[in-house]
């Protein structure tokens, strides 16, 4: 069940090209943390953050983080998971 009892979950998209060889950790983070995950070709979000970063965009908000720590962080901060 989603937020209210309800089927619906928030949505994520990841960047496959940012995340590489880090792709099936960021997806399972993100369904563990409650997320509805779709890998996706370029989001825009290289261009706009440091090279080399995981990028998603994970409930509506832009999450750019070095490592899966710091994204399990920053998931946390969104008050899901």
């Amino acid at each position: 069940m989603g937020e209210n009892g309800c089927n619906v979950f928030p949505t994520a998209k990841v960047c496959k090209f940012c995340a590489g060889e880090r792709l099936d950790d960021v997806v399972a983070l993100l369904k563990r943390k409650g997320y509805e995950v779709s890998v996706e070709g370029c989001l825009g979000l290289c261009a706009k953050y440091d090279c080399g970063n995981i990028n998603v965009i994970a409930g509506g908000k832009e999450i750019s983080a070095p490592d899966i720590e710091e994204l399990g962080a920053h998931l946390g901060a969104t008050g899901m998971g």
